[in-house]
């Protein structure tokens, strides 16, 4: 299996490279659950990676781990949005702090290896969230959940997975540090809201995802400092039950005519809150009392062991 680290050959069945020491993995280009080297098929999906060739392989992986490339081509993970469509999804801007003092100060090929670690491990927990990584910006990543596949904690696994890489680079930190005399951490920005994703076309100008979504998440991870993670309104709502978040304060950001509400995450919850607040204006059930009986009787009749099943339907 060749490395798409150093393009080593190695035996079958490696799950190292042993040139260069780089984890050897397939990503499969369905779902983008990591398998090992041995694996036919997908081990999440059962997609048969024996269809994604050596080259295409070889072509993921260094997209995943290429950290110089601002303009992207298209990526398996682009290519599953092959169509314009209106989503809802949660954004996550992370940028990592210290890259300009190990630059100046390490060689170029040492800067590829500790970069090429950190955004091995990044592209791993993105992953695990079921998220997809939109693209790599020098030393920054961008991330989405929502998009192609939603989940209705999609701000939650975003904000676990931003905390995730946090510790990741935290933990290789202290050995940046003895080389450059200075530690490296993480500082990200998320935000939920519409954008709208469509295909990759380098000739006609259009890229994956598009909207202000985008913008304020990169301008929040802009505004956190090392270690911080800084979320919009809308993302703490949904994520309140599950972290202990703190508002800072209404602030100005570049590109939008409104003060923005900013919140910073401290922690997260022991005890998980599942249930969903109520807030803002409520209303009573009109004209559902045969219904509303319905379901009465048949809690009484559960509680007696006899069962039912009720399908509900109504506008959103």
């Amino acid at each position: 299996m060749e490395c798409p680290g150093c393009s080593f050959q190695n035996p079958e069945k490696i799950k190292f490279c042993g040139e260069c020491g780089i984890k050897l993995q397939k990503a499969c280009p369905d779902c983008h659950f990591i398998n090992p080297p041995e694996f036919k098929f997908c081990g999440e999906c059962g997609y048969n990676l024996s269809k994604f060739t050596n080259d295409t392989a070889l072509k993921h992986n260094q997209d995943l781990t290429d950290t110089s490339v601002s303009v992207p081509d298209v990526t398996p993970s682009m290519q599953i949005l092959d169509e314009s469509e209106r989503k809802y999804v949660t954004v996550l801007f992370s940028d990592l702090t210290g890259y300009t003092a190990m630059s100046e100060k390490l060689d170029p090929e040492e800067v590829k290896e500790i970069t090429s670690q950190i955004f091995s491990n990044i592209s791993n927990i993105i992953a695990s969230y079921d998220g997809f990584i939109e693209k790599y910006a020098g030393d920054a990543v961008m991330a989405v959940f929502g998009a192609p596949k939603s989940h209705e904690d999609d701000p939650v696994r975003a904000i676990i997975a931003a905390r995730e890489i946090h510790q990741a680079v935290n933990i290789i930190s202290p050995e940046v540090e003895k080389r450059i005399g200075q530690s490296i951490s993480m500082h990200s920005g998320i935000n939920t809201g519409l954008v709208v994703t469509g295909d990759v076309n380098l000739e006609r100008g259009t890229h994956g995802i598009a909207g202000d979504t985008i913008n304020l998440a990169a301008r929040l991870s802009s505004l956190a400092a090392p270690e911080e993670i800084l979320i919009d309104m809308d993302t703490c709502r949904q994520a309140e039950g599950f972290f202990k978040c703190e508002y800072k304060k209404k602030t100005i950001v570049k590109g939008k005519t409104e003060p923005v509400e900013v919140y910073r995450v401290l922690a997260q919850k022991n005890k998980p809150v599942t249930i969903r607040r109520l807030s803002g204006l409520r209303a009573d059930l009109v004209g559902r009392t045969v219904e509303m009986g319905e379901l009465t009787s048949a809690i009484k009749n559960l509680m007696q062991g006899r069962g039912r099943v009720f399908s509900i339907c109504g506008a959103a």
